[in-house]
């Protein structure tokens, strides 16, 4: 316990002040980025769904950054020969899969491209003369239909192309690249997302859908004792859930930025070696890759055992009752007043109590990962997810080892991913 505190203490002394800079410049930037792609998106709905990813990559890149920051703190999980950019732009490639389902899963994805529509569409109205049949492609309106899934088929091309030509594409398309891994995991979330509510909705029409719920009401009307017994264990049930599910989610998206291995298991990316060819083979090749550091991550949970993941979670239950109860504090101390006062006022404060709040969850996932990793029962370790020093080499987590004689770096064998330039073997 000692250990623990004196960690979560210097992750907030060394590096709090960074930790609000980086979580308010991303919120700055996706509020920036939304209002930007609604502008557009109300004149042409595509280009707004071009810039929309963009949003989400700012927050992604900003809790990057923000645990990439206190890594050096981390008793653990620190690394000498980690650090730099190449290991910042690695590590967010890495967090793409996890953060944006994360996204997705806690309705964050649906509440922007609830933003994004709002914006946008009063300005289609507005330029389409408030005709609905003039609107065409205007408006922000995102449904399953020809133009996601085109753009989703055109990003997941673009991957293969910079896949099959990364050793002949200058240095700078490394940003093309990334954008297009953007791009095609947003739209998949995005349908994906539209399917399911599209599903949730065909299913609530059925008939027996109706009968379930008529069978439910007459045992609240007939059996109420059995109702409340069924209404107060869904409702634990959910507390439940939510207290492990969300805190586990954010141990796992802090695993994959930090680059969490199995020390025994041998590496899912070598099976192949240099037989794996193609862009095709190169794009599976790169998803096993991102799966494995996202299986390892995933192994902190469990691999932490049960006293330390139950500590970890009751921690970060007490910084979301201290987050609701200072947001609850701070409109007290405000007061009472008209409803267009608090239109303006509400973003601002429960903005300066996250950029106190999220510091401190920062520092509690950190310090429960670090504790993990430190267990030697675990079998996990961390590398560091940065690119060698050769110019034009992005690699992924999965692909960085240490140096043997010569310099040579294990997984050197003609590998490809569609976001970074390999260097083959003469």
């Amino acid at each position: 316990m000692p250990q623990v505190l004196r960690t979560f203490g210097r992750i907030v002394a060394r590096h709090g002040i960074a930790l609000m800079a980086w979580y308010l410049g991303g919120e700055a930037l996706h509020r920036v980025l939304i209002e930007v792609a609604g502008v557009v998106g109300g004149h042409t709905t595509l280009g707004g769904l071009l810039l929309l990813p963009l949003a989400v990559a700012a927050r992604l890149v900003s809790y990057v950054a923000m645990y990439l920051t206190v890594r050096p703190s981390l008793h653990h999980s620190r690394r000498e020969d980690a650090g730099g950019v190449r290991e910042f732009a690695s590590a967010t490639l890495a967090a793409i899969l996890p953060f944006f389902a994360f996204y997705t899963a806690w309705g964050l994805l649906d509440a922007d491209q609830l933003e994004f529509f709002r914006i946008a569409s009063p300005i289609a109205l507005a330029e389409s003369g408030y005709e609905f049949d003039q609107l065409g492609d205007r408006g922000g309106l995102i449904a399953v239909g020809v133009l996601p899934v085109s753009v989703l088929l055109i990003a997941l091309v673009a991957r293969l192309l910079f896949t099959r030509f990364a050793d002949r594409l200058p240095r700078w398309t490394v940003v093309l690249a990334a954008y297009t891994e953007v791009l095609w995991t947003f739209m998949l979330f995005t349908l994906v997302a539209r399917w399911w509510s599209g599903m949730l909705a065909w299913l609530a029409e059925r008939q027996a859908i109706g009968w379930l719920e008529g069978f439910g009401g007459w045992f609240t009307v007939n059996l109420e004792p059995v109702a409340l017994v069924w209404e107060a264990l869904t409702f634990l049930g959910g507390i439940l859930v939510a207290a492990l599910l969300v805190p586990a989610a954010w141990l796992t998206v802090a695993g994959v930025i930090f680059g969490t291995t199995f020390d025994s298991t041998p590496s899912f990316s070598r099976w192949g070696g240099g037989a794996v060819r193609g862009a095709a083979m190169g794009v599976a090749r790169t998803l096993v890759m991102r799966l494995e550091g996202l299986w390892a991550a995933v192994a902190v949970i469990w691999r932490g055992g049960p006293l330390l993941f139950g500590a970890f979670a009751l921690a970060y239950a007490s910084w979301s009752l201290t987050e609701q109860w200072a947001t609850r504090g701070v409109l007290a101390l405000i007061g009472g007043h008209e409803p267009w006062f608090w239109v303006g006022v509400m973003p601002l404060v429960t903005l300066a109590v996250a950029a106190v709040a999220e510091p401190l969850r920062v520092a509690v996932v950190a310090t429960a990962y670090d504790e993990v990793i430190g267990r030697p029962q675990a079998g996990l370790d961390t590398r560091p997810s940065g690119i060698d020093d050769e110019a034009g080499d992005l690699v992924a987590p999965a692909d960085v080892e240490v140096e043997g004689p010569g310099g040579l770096v294990g997984n050197e064998e003609d590998e490809q991913d569609p976001v970074r330039v390999r260097r083959r073997d003469a």
